[in-house]
């Protein structure tokens, strides 16, 4: 039990680190992608920090394999450049008994991230496609510039001579009317202010001193001029604020399990030839849910003998086989996902071709490690690296 503890603690740091670090670049990229569709929205900091949070599921539920293979690699990589694992197996410790806290490790991981992406992850998932189309119903919010013709607003045009940004004090202020089909009205005024009031969805002026003045349209010559000392104008300008929206239609990125099914059987009745591209969607969206957890089995396993092999520790160097690794079972993944959804492969196939392909390639591996070759895969590749690079020079 000491030994199981020992190894199993190595796994700690790395795990929690390298999932902060891959969540935290994923939210950089998300933010890089949605910043020219969420900046000058006017929206509330709260709204912001909700967007990404309900984001972060899919983050994790990407991140969290990655980081099994980087926690499992980087410790026993330091074990073995530190002749610990060497040290092991000369007291009598087998290969198996090696790989027994890297498969808990696996295996604790694989269990809570089913129940995240088949309990939470659709439930977020939903709430953010809704968020997200709220969002894009959303008009920018209007930013009023000194000396600029300001026409933001349909059926009107606004023009200040100065404008304080920290009180919205006006000076020398103009609003033209155009949407009035009998007159065209003007409204000038030496002072003014000017907000956005959500109980109207709408602007509203506070002018002082200052001239109303209206032509007909219909009746050439007719003219008419208000003074006033103090005057309210309000402005209505529909979509400026957030509106939240609920929908009763969920993806097949937003159910769960049961749901799935009871919609491929709804479609199956209805026509299943006609329906085929969403039954197989949603049979993808099911084996997806059994085969990201059943990664971090096989990512725990592959760790664990490569990380003997590399005889390395750090994270840079578990991090970098664990970033070219992950990247092939992506590439598998998102292929196979979108040959599977276009009927060309089983869904199955699709979705547990990469947990196959690495299963194997870490039972190669053991197999090789088992025998004592001398030159190991790992140094084969380095071999190659080298002589691709003596010939390039």
């Amino acid at each position: 039990m000491t030994f199981f503890r020992y190894i199993f603690r190595e796994f700690i740091p790395p795990f929690f680190f390298s999932l902060s670090l891959i969540v935290f670049l994923f939210v950089l990229n998300l933010l890089v992608q949605m910043l020219g569709k969420i900046a000058g929205k006017g929206l509330p900091w709260m709204t912001v920090l909700e967007f990404f949070a309900l984001n972060l599921a899919w983050m994790l539920a990407l991140a969290v394999p990655m980081a099994v293979l980087v926690a499992v690699l980087s410790a026993y990589g330091r074990l073995s450049a530190d002749g610990e694992i060497t040290a092991f197996k000369t007291c009598g410790v087998g290969q198996l008994r090696l790989l027994t806290p890297a498969l808990f490790m696996g295996v604790l991981m694989a269990v809570m991230l089913f129940e995240f992406n088949n309990d939470l992850l659709p439930v977020m998932n939903h709430r953010s496609r809704q968020l997200q189309s709220d969002i894009k119903r959303k008009r920018p919010t209007m930013i009023l510039e000194p000396g600029v013709f300001l026409s933001d607003i349909p059926g009107h045009v606004l023009y200040a001579k100065e404008v304080n940004p920290e009180t919205s004090e006006l000076r020398n202020v103009l609003v033209y009317e155009e949407d009035d089909p009998e007159y065209a009205t003007s409204i000038a005024a030496r002072q003014g202010a000017l907000r956005y009031a959500e109980t109207i969805e709408g602007f509203e002026f506070t002018m002082a001193d200052g001239q109303i003045s209206r032509a007909s349209k219909l009746k050439n010559g007719e003219f008419q001029e208000t003074d006033f000392a103090r005057a309210i104008f309000r402005i209505t300008a529909p979509g400026m604020s957030l509106k939240r929206t609920d929908s009763d239609y969920l993806g097949d990125r937003e159910m769960n399990i049961f749901q799935l099914r009871q919609k491929i059987r709804e479609h199956e009745k209805q026509d299943a030839k006609r329906n085929a591209r969403s039954i197989n969607s949603m049979w993808v969206e099911i084996n997806k849910k059994f085969s990201i957890p059943a990664a971090c089995l096989v990512f725990a396993i592959l760790g664990t003998v490569l990380g003997q092999m590399v005889r390395a520790s750090g994270l840079g160097v578990a991090a970098g086989y664990s970033i070219f690794f992950f990247l092939i079972y992506w590439v598998f993944l998102i292929g196979g996902e979108d040959l599977a959804d276009r009927g060309r492969i089983a869904p199955w196939v699709a979705m547990w071709s990469p947990n196959a392909l690495f299963f194997l390639l870490a039972m190669v591996m053991l197999w090789w490690e088992r025998r004592g070759l001398k030159q190991t895969p790992m140094e084969l590749l380095k071999r190659l690296f080298a002589g691709g690079r003596k010939v390039q020079a």
